[in-house]
């Protein structure tokens, strides 16, 4: 019975020893409700307010409103009439299926999205975080695939006061600004003609096939080429890539010169002009937006993939810039570019300028999360000094 016993009262010591262990153990739970109460205490008490620079967003959005009007007018007075399937919204900036100087093949819903106004607010926000300011110089290059784009693009560099190198090619993929005798470039015209843009091209090339127009009517091309030299712009007609890309970087680097900087600031592609990539396959799988020099040893690595190495000459504009610690901006894919920017794809009817959650962000009360976190600070501290003390052996 002695040895019974004995065994009881030492199983119980043992017990209640547990107990205690395990209920200081349990302290350890505390810090970990705290945080999560507190985290959801401040995401239920932020709010959705307008961006610091939601001014120049709004002026860029509604020059670019008043853009397109201008194109879809001008083009009207062409004899140009605007498809109601097509272009259900009447925006007069998606072209035909195919004409002579169509490239490649184009997504209609991504050219209809990109009619939107307040592409030209996502832009200035995108330009803004790339930390490009007033007179900043701003490399372009465009095609003529997303005419819409492209106004929005100008708009956003004349709303923010910043200096576009502006090089564009003419060719275009299926409904883009795909119309011979109504280019992009003569869209740019227009609106230069009626004050509405400051920003604009200064060099082409025909685009399409090696960047020269090959599989386009010679007749054409030149009916082209001689409208635009006419009206002061420089043709950019070299039958080497290696050549074409160097051109084009002597271009940006010469006039960022002028404006004072070593480079320009940022670099923005909109469309799938053939020097984007130097025609290597990452233009199709390249992320869209924003592309942070970081992402630099991935699209080289591609372009190497496909035989065009950067050092070569022959990597495209996009691997060359954020080689050279230059942010990128890159505007091709359409669905998945404007929904993560809080702008609708294929929206009808088209949004007004000044419309869609592009324009505000979260903001979060950083006096009630201080608060918190000190609180949280505290109830771990408490908490650890609830733990057992073992001792370790030397």
């Amino acid at each position: 019975m002695k040895r019974s016993d004995n065994k009881k009262r030492f199983m119980n010591r043992m017990h209640s020893g547990d107990i205690r262990h395990l209920k200081r153990y349990l302290w350890l739970l505390a810090p970990l409700f705290m945080l999560l109460a507190s985290l959801l205490l401040i995401r239920q008490t932020r709010t959705r307010e307008p961006k610091s620079h939601y001014d120049v967003m709004t002026d860029a959005a509604e020059r670019a409103d008043a853009a397109f009007q201008a194109i879809r007018e001008e083009r009207l007075l062409r004899g140009h009439a605007i498809s109601p399937i097509d272009d259900p919204n009447r925006t007069g900036l998606v072209g035909d299926s195919y004409t002579e100087i169509t490239t490649t093949l184009g997504s209609l819903p991504s050219k209809r999205s990109a009619a939107n106004p307040n592409i030209a607010a996502m832009i200035v926000d995108m330009l803004t975080q790339c930390g490009v300011q007033a007179g900043d110089p701003v490399a372009v290059n465009f095609s003529g695939s997303f005419p819409g784009l492209n106004a929005s693009v100008l708009c956003a560099l004349d709303a923010m006061g910043a200096k576009g190198i502006v090089i564009s090619s003419v060719g275009a993929s299926t409904y883009g600004a795909n119309l011979p005798d109504f280019t992009w470039l003569d869209m740019e015209e227009a609106l230069l003609r009626r004050g509405l843009i400051a920003n604009h091209s200064e060099w082409f090339s025909m685009g399409g096939a090696g960047d020269i127009g090959k599989e386009m009517p010679n007749d054409v091309k030149d009916a082209i080429a001689a409208r635009q030299t006419d009206r002061g712009l420089s043709w950019l007609y070299y039958e080497d890539l290696s050549e074409n890309l160097a051109a084009r970087r002597a271009v940006y680097a010469d006039k960022s010169l002028e404006a004072g900087y070593e480079q320009p600031v940022c670099f923005i592609n909109a469309g799938g002009n053939l020097l984007s990539f130097g025609g290597g396959s990452g233009m199709v799988s390249a992320a869209n937006g924003i592309l942070r020099p970081a992402s630099a040893p991935l699209l080289k690595e591609g372009a190497r993939g496909n035989g065009l190495s950067v050092n070569a000459g022959t990597g495209g504009l996009i691997p060359f810039y954020l080689e050279q610690g230059v942010p990128v901006i890159h505007l091709l894919n359409m669905k998945s570019l404007l929904p993560a920017y809080g702008l609708p794809f294929d929206p009808s009817p088209m949004p007004k300028a000044g419309e869609g959650e592009v324009y505000m962000e979260w903001r979060y009360n950083k006096v009630l999360a201080c608060s918190l976190l000190a609180a949280c600070a505290v109830v771990f501290a408490f908490a650890a000094r609830r733990l057992p003390r073992r001792k370790v052996p030397l």
